[in-house]
Protein backbone atom coordinates (compact mmCIF):
# COMPACT_ATOMS: atom_id res chain seq x y z
CA UNK A 1 0.00 0.00 0.00
CA UNK A 2 1.42 3.40 -1.01
CA UNK A 3 2.10 6.25 1.37
CA UNK A 4 -0.81 8.64 1.70
CA UNK A 5 0.58 12.06 0.80
CA UNK A 6 -2.74 13.91 0.70
CA UNK A 7 -2.84 17.11 2.78
CA UNK A 8 -4.59 17.19 6.17
CA UNK A 9 -8.17 18.40 5.94
CA UNK A 10 -8.73 21.39 8.17
CA UNK A 11 -12.49 21.56 7.66
CA UNK A 12 -13.00 18.41 9.75
CA UNK A 13 -11.75 19.21 13.21
CA UNK A 14 -12.25 15.78 14.76
CA UNK A 15 -9.88 14.12 12.28
CA UNK A 16 -6.41 14.82 13.58
CA UNK A 17 -3.29 12.88 14.26
CA UNK A 18 -2.61 11.99 17.87
CA UNK A 19 0.85 12.94 18.95
CA UNK A 20 2.65 11.38 21.88
CA UNK A 21 3.82 13.72 24.60
CA UNK A 22 7.59 13.94 24.70
CA UNK A 23 9.01 13.32 28.19
CA UNK A 24 11.18 16.17 29.27
CA UNK A 25 14.52 15.30 30.91
CA UNK A 26 14.99 16.09 34.60
CA UNK A 27 16.75 19.47 34.84
CA UNK A 28 17.12 19.56 38.66
CA UNK A 29 20.71 20.44 39.67
CA UNK A 30 22.67 17.71 41.43
CA UNK A 31 23.01 17.93 45.18
CA UNK A 32 26.21 19.56 46.32
CA UNK A 33 28.59 17.82 48.66
CA UNK A 34 28.20 20.37 51.44
CA UNK A 35 24.42 20.42 51.41
CA UNK A 36 22.61 19.65 54.64
CA UNK A 37 21.01 16.25 54.94
CA UNK A 38 17.26 16.12 54.45
CA UNK A 39 15.21 16.91 57.54
CA UNK A 40 13.50 14.06 59.32
CA UNK A 41 9.84 14.44 58.49
CA UNK A 42 8.89 13.00 61.86
CA UNK A 43 6.22 10.42 62.46
CA UNK A 44 3.81 10.01 59.58
CA UNK A 45 0.36 11.46 59.88
CA UNK A 46 -2.32 9.12 61.05
CA UNK A 47 -4.40 7.76 58.27
CA UNK A 48 -8.07 8.46 57.94
CA UNK A 49 -10.21 7.24 60.80
CA UNK A 50 -11.75 3.89 60.10
CA UNK A 51 -15.46 3.95 59.42
CA UNK A 52 -17.72 0.94 59.71
CA UNK A 53 -20.21 2.38 57.26
CA UNK A 54 -20.32 4.17 53.90
CA UNK A 55 -18.61 7.54 53.34
CA UNK A 56 -19.94 9.73 50.55
CA UNK A 57 -17.77 12.65 49.44
CA UNK A 58 -14.08 13.44 49.37
CA UNK A 59 -11.79 13.57 52.37
CA UNK A 60 -9.52 16.52 52.97
CA UNK A 61 -6.52 16.13 55.22
CA UNK A 62 -6.00 18.89 57.74
CA UNK A 63 -2.56 19.06 59.38
CA UNK A 64 -1.97 20.72 62.74
CA UNK A 65 1.16 22.98 62.78
CA UNK A 66 4.13 22.12 64.97
CA UNK A 67 4.23 23.32 68.58
CA UNK A 68 6.44 26.11 69.87
CA UNK A 69 9.15 23.69 71.01
CA UNK A 70 9.77 22.62 67.45
CA UNK A 71 8.44 19.14 67.98
CA UNK A 72 5.97 17.80 65.54
CA UNK A 73 2.36 18.39 66.61
CA UNK A 74 -0.35 15.81 66.65
CA UNK A 75 -1.08 14.17 63.42
CA UNK A 76 -3.82 15.55 61.23
CA UNK A 77 -7.22 13.94 61.17
CA UNK A 78 -9.31 13.22 58.15
CA UNK A 79 -12.36 15.43 57.72
CA UNK A 80 -15.19 14.03 55.66
CA UNK A 81 -16.96 16.54 53.41
CA UNK A 82 -19.80 14.17 52.68
CA UNK A 83 -22.18 11.89 54.57
CA UNK A 84 -20.90 9.07 56.77
CA UNK A 85 -23.26 6.18 57.35
CA UNK A 86 -22.45 3.83 60.19
CA UNK A 87 -20.96 4.10 63.68
CA UNK A 88 -18.11 6.52 64.14
CA UNK A 89 -14.60 5.58 65.19
CA UNK A 90 -14.13 4.36 68.72
CA UNK A 91 -12.61 6.89 71.07
CA UNK A 92 -9.36 5.95 72.71
CA UNK A 93 -9.02 6.84 76.40
CA UNK A 94 -6.49 9.55 77.11
CA UNK A 95 -3.27 8.23 78.59
CA UNK A 96 -2.85 9.39 82.18
CA UNK A 97 0.48 10.38 83.75
CA UNK A 98 2.88 7.69 84.74
CA UNK A 99 3.35 6.58 88.33
CA UNK A 100 6.56 8.66 88.61
CA UNK A 101 5.22 11.96 87.26
CA UNK A 102 4.60 14.74 89.73
CA UNK A 103 1.69 17.15 89.72
CA UNK A 104 -0.36 15.10 87.31
CA UNK A 105 -4.11 14.85 87.77
CA UNK A 106 -5.34 11.38 88.72
CA UNK A 107 -6.80 9.40 85.88
CA UNK A 108 -10.57 9.23 85.89
CA UNK A 109 -12.16 5.84 85.58
CA UNK A 110 -15.25 5.17 83.50
CA UNK A 111 -18.53 5.19 85.46
CA UNK A 112 -19.83 1.71 86.28
CA UNK A 113 -22.57 0.34 84.08
CA UNK A 114 -26.05 0.77 85.45
CA UNK A 115 -27.64 -2.51 86.41
CA UNK A 116 -31.11 -3.00 84.92
CA UNK A 117 -33.92 -2.98 87.43
CA UNK A 118 -36.30 -5.87 87.91
CA UNK A 119 -38.85 -6.38 85.16
CA UNK A 120 -42.40 -5.31 86.08
CA UNK A 121 -44.64 -8.17 87.08
CA UNK A 122 -47.53 -8.79 84.77
CA UNK A 123 -51.07 -9.11 86.06
CA UNK A 124 -51.95 -12.70 86.94
CA UNK A 125 -54.20 -14.57 84.55
CA UNK A 126 -57.80 -15.21 85.49
CA UNK A 127 -57.00 -18.89 86.11
CA UNK A 128 -54.39 -17.87 88.70
CA UNK A 129 -56.91 -15.69 90.56
CA UNK A 130 -59.39 -18.55 91.03
CA UNK A 131 -59.48 -20.48 94.27
CA UNK A 132 -59.92 -24.26 94.04
CA UNK A 133 -63.51 -25.31 93.44
CA UNK A 134 -65.23 -28.56 92.38
CA UNK A 135 -65.73 -28.98 88.66
CA UNK A 136 -69.25 -28.69 87.36
CA UNK A 137 -70.64 -32.21 87.05
CA UNK A 138 -68.58 -33.67 89.88
CA UNK A 139 -71.31 -32.77 92.43
CA UNK A 140 -74.90 -33.77 91.80
CA UNK A 141 -76.37 -31.62 94.56
CA UNK A 142 -75.46 -28.22 95.90
CA UNK A 143 -76.17 -27.16 99.46
CA UNK A 144 -74.70 -25.46 102.47
CA UNK A 145 -71.93 -28.07 102.72
CA UNK A 146 -70.96 -27.83 99.04
CA UNK A 147 -72.32 -24.55 97.67
CA UNK A 148 -69.91 -23.83 94.76
CA UNK A 149 -69.12 -25.47 91.43
CA UNK A 150 -67.20 -24.04 88.48
CA UNK A 151 -67.74 -24.65 84.79
CA UNK A 152 -64.72 -25.09 82.55
CA UNK A 153 -64.04 -22.87 79.55
CA UNK A 154 -65.76 -25.25 77.13
CA UNK A 155 -68.90 -25.59 79.23
CA UNK A 156 -69.01 -21.82 79.68
CA UNK A 157 -68.91 -20.97 75.97
CA UNK A 158 -71.05 -23.50 74.08
CA UNK A 159 -74.82 -23.65 73.84
CA UNK A 160 -76.98 -22.33 76.66
CA UNK A 161 -77.09 -22.53 80.43
CA UNK A 162 -80.53 -23.85 81.45
CA UNK A 163 -81.98 -23.56 84.94
CA UNK A 164 -85.27 -25.43 85.42
CA UNK A 165 -87.58 -24.55 88.31
CA UNK A 166 -86.66 -20.82 88.42
CA UNK A 167 -89.48 -18.36 89.04
CA UNK A 168 -87.38 -15.39 87.89
CA UNK A 169 -83.95 -14.48 86.55
CA UNK A 170 -82.03 -11.22 86.89
CA UNK A 171 -78.97 -10.29 84.84
CA UNK A 172 -76.25 -7.68 84.64
CA UNK A 173 -73.99 -7.25 81.62
CA UNK A 174 -70.44 -5.91 81.44
CA UNK A 175 -71.78 -2.35 81.03
CA UNK A 176 -73.78 -2.73 84.28
CA UNK A 177 -77.06 -2.80 82.38
CA UNK A 178 -79.49 -4.68 84.62
CA UNK A 179 -82.82 -6.33 83.93
CA UNK A 180 -85.06 -9.17 85.08
CA UNK A 181 -87.68 -11.53 83.71
CA UNK A 182 -90.39 -13.32 85.74
CA UNK A 183 -91.87 -16.68 84.79
CA UNK A 184 -95.36 -15.14 84.57
CA UNK A 185 -94.14 -12.76 81.85
CA UNK A 186 -93.42 -9.60 83.83
CA UNK A 187 -90.16 -7.82 83.00
CA UNK A 188 -88.14 -5.17 84.77
CA UNK A 189 -85.10 -3.12 83.92
CA UNK A 190 -83.45 -3.23 80.51
CA UNK A 191 -83.12 -6.27 78.24
CA UNK A 192 -79.67 -7.08 76.84
CA UNK A 193 -79.38 -8.48 73.31
CA UNK A 194 -76.46 -10.38 71.80
CA UNK A 195 -75.00 -9.56 68.34
CA UNK A 196 -77.30 -12.31 67.00
CA UNK A 197 -80.33 -10.32 68.24
CA UNK A 198 -81.08 -12.90 70.92
CA UNK A 199 -81.66 -12.07 74.60
CA UNK A 200 -78.58 -12.59 76.72
CA UNK A 201 -80.71 -13.99 79.58
CA UNK A 202 -84.39 -14.55 80.25
CA UNK A 203 -87.18 -17.10 80.79
CA UNK A 204 -88.02 -19.56 78.03
CA UNK A 205 -90.33 -22.57 78.34
CA UNK A 206 -90.59 -22.07 82.12
CA UNK A 207 -86.80 -22.31 82.50
CA UNK A 208 -84.16 -19.68 83.02
CA UNK A 209 -81.67 -19.42 80.19
CA UNK A 210 -78.34 -17.70 79.52
CA UNK A 211 -76.83 -17.59 76.03
CA UNK A 212 -73.26 -18.83 76.37
CA UNK A 213 -72.05 -18.02 72.87
CA UNK A 214 -71.58 -14.42 74.02
CA UNK A 215 -70.78 -15.24 77.64
CA UNK A 216 -68.31 -12.37 77.92
CA UNK A 217 -71.21 -9.93 77.65
CA UNK A 218 -72.53 -11.31 80.94
CA UNK A 219 -71.22 -10.10 84.27
CA UNK A 220 -73.54 -12.02 86.60
CA UNK A 221 -77.02 -13.53 86.89
CA UNK A 222 -79.37 -14.57 89.71
CA UNK A 223 -81.96 -17.37 89.55
CA UNK A 224 -84.65 -17.51 92.26
CA UNK A 225 -86.24 -20.88 92.98
CA UNK A 226 -89.99 -21.36 92.91
CA UNK A 227 -91.66 -24.30 94.59
CA UNK A 228 -89.62 -26.97 92.80
CA UNK A 229 -85.88 -27.73 92.94
CA UNK A 230 -83.50 -25.80 90.72
CA UNK A 231 -81.72 -27.97 88.15
CA UNK A 232 -78.86 -26.46 86.15
CA UNK A 233 -77.42 -28.09 83.04
CA UNK A 234 -75.18 -27.47 80.02
CA UNK A 235 -74.75 -28.96 76.55
CA UNK A 236 -72.45 -31.88 77.48
CA UNK A 237 -74.93 -33.42 79.95
CA UNK A 238 -73.27 -32.17 83.13
CA UNK A 239 -75.90 -31.08 85.66
CA UNK A 240 -76.45 -30.23 89.30
CA UNK A 241 -79.50 -29.58 91.47
CA UNK A 242 -80.36 -27.63 94.59
CA UNK A 243 -83.48 -28.04 96.73
CA UNK A 244 -86.11 -25.32 96.59
CA UNK A 245 -85.63 -24.74 100.33
CA UNK A 246 -83.02 -25.83 102.80
CA UNK A 247 -83.55 -27.51 106.15
CA UNK A 248 -84.10 -24.14 107.80
CA UNK A 249 -86.92 -23.20 105.43
CA UNK A 250 -84.93 -20.58 103.49
CA UNK A 251 -85.48 -20.22 99.74
CA UNK A 252 -82.68 -21.27 97.40
CA UNK A 253 -81.15 -19.00 94.77
CA UNK A 254 -78.36 -19.64 92.28
CA UNK A 255 -75.83 -16.87 91.88
CA UNK A 256 -73.89 -17.16 88.59
CA UNK A 257 -70.83 -14.95 88.06
CA UNK A 258 -68.34 -14.81 85.20
CA UNK A 259 -64.64 -14.81 86.11
CA UNK A 260 -62.55 -14.30 83.00
CA UNK A 261 -63.93 -16.82 80.53
CA UNK A 262 -65.52 -19.29 82.98
CA UNK A 263 -68.73 -19.30 85.00
CA UNK A 264 -69.00 -20.02 88.68
CA UNK A 265 -72.28 -21.15 90.28
CA UNK A 266 -72.99 -20.64 93.96
CA UNK A 267 -76.04 -21.73 95.96
CA UNK A 268 -77.34 -19.10 98.40
CA UNK A 269 -80.35 -18.99 100.71
CA UNK A 270 -82.73 -16.09 101.41
CA UNK A 271 -85.92 -15.70 103.51
CA UNK A 272 -88.75 -17.68 101.97
CA UNK A 273 -91.25 -14.80 102.08
CA UNK A 274 -88.92 -12.24 100.47
CA UNK A 275 -90.11 -10.76 97.20
CA UNK A 276 -88.03 -10.75 94.04
CA UNK A 277 -87.30 -7.02 94.34
CA UNK A 278 -85.97 -7.49 97.88
CA UNK A 279 -83.79 -10.43 96.81
CA UNK A 280 -82.42 -8.45 93.85
CA UNK A 281 -81.53 -5.56 96.13
CA UNK A 282 -79.88 -7.96 98.57
CA UNK A 283 -77.46 -9.08 95.83
CA UNK A 284 -76.94 -5.53 94.52
CA UNK A 285 -79.12 -5.69 91.40
CA UNK A 286 -80.53 -2.24 90.64
CA UNK A 287 -82.82 -2.26 87.63
CA UNK A 288 -81.72 0.02 84.79
CA UNK A 289 -84.36 2.35 83.37
CA UNK A 290 -84.98 1.27 79.75
CA UNK A 291 -84.75 3.77 76.92
CA UNK A 292 -87.71 4.49 74.69
CA UNK A 293 -87.05 2.73 71.42
CA UNK A 294 -89.03 5.33 69.48
CA UNK A 295 -86.37 7.87 70.37
CA UNK A 296 -83.54 5.56 69.28
CA UNK A 297 -85.16 4.79 65.91
CA UNK A 298 -85.53 8.45 64.87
Amino acid sequence: MGLNRSPVRTDIDYLSRRRKAVRQPDTAPPASAGAAPPRDPGPPDAGPSPSAGLTLGHRARVSVPAGPSGSAGPSGSAVSAGLTLGPGPARRPAAGPGPGSAGGAPATSAPPATRPGPAPRSAPASAERLFPAPAFGSLRELGQANPVVRLNARQSAIGSLLVAGARSVAWEDQNLTTGAHHADGHKAGTPVSTPGNRPLAGIQDLSGIVSLRHVRLLRRALFIAGESPLTIGVFDGAAAAVAARNDGGFRSVLYVVRIGGVLEVRAEFVPADASDAVIWATFGFTMTIPLDQRVLLR
